[in-house]
């Protein structure tokens, strides 16, 4: 049965749950607006009323969407930065790592998702560029190396945690991994 009458942010958050649910187990490029909208339990219509496309709403799928890692890096102290960003994105992508390279995946096949998800990264990209900048010995380029670093964490964190494993241990290993990256980066 749909729901015809639902107030707009119960609908949009039933949307963004909904296409959560599948990314688990098919990847984004598979999703339709009618199957979200079938496991939202809205009309199409209403799909229509929030997103103009899939692409459109692929950063608000992101797990930290309503309070976005960097936010809440932010809010701590400076000596906590580093530490509370490596704890962020090794939680966030052991607890969703199966949908994070669902739309990793999506990303590098149709330039529409690309460019919502570059839009989306703005804030992440000008916090790393600020750390590299400020390490006792930072590269001549802090942008390009601040793209490398979020790459590098991208990439380890999807292979380290995209197949929905979350082994005994592994949150650990890959906190420390990313610490030894961080303390050599900032090394005197």
């Amino acid at each position: 049965m749909v729901s015809q009458r639902v107030p707009s942010d119960e609908a949009r958050h039933r949307i963004l749950d909904a296409a959560r649910e599948l990314l688990r187990d098919r990847p984004f490029a598979a999703l339709t607006v009618a199957d979200v909208m079938a496991r939202a339990d809205l009309t199409r219509t209403v799909f229509y009323r929030h997103f103009d496309t899939l692409a459109q709403m692929a950063p608000e799928l992101l797990p930290d969407a309503d309070d976005p890692l960097v936010d809440q890096v932010l809010r701590g102290s400076p000596d906590e930065l580093i530490e509370a960003m490596i704890t962020g994105l090794v939680q966030l992508y052991a607890e969703h790592g199966r949908m994070l390279r669902a739309i990793d995946a999506a990303a590098a096949s149709n330039p529409e998702v690309a460019a919502e998800l570059d839009r989306a990264l703005v804030s992440p990209r000008r916090l790393l560029e600020g750390l590299v900048a400020q390490a006792p010995h930072p590269p001549a380029d802090s942008r390009e190396f601040s793209l490398l670093l979020m790459a590098t964490h991208r990439a380890y964190l999807l292979d380290k945690f995209g197949g929905g494993d979350d082994s005994p241990g592994s949150r650990q290993d890959a906190v420390a991994a990313l610490a030894a990256l961080w303390q050599r980066l900032l090394a005197e």
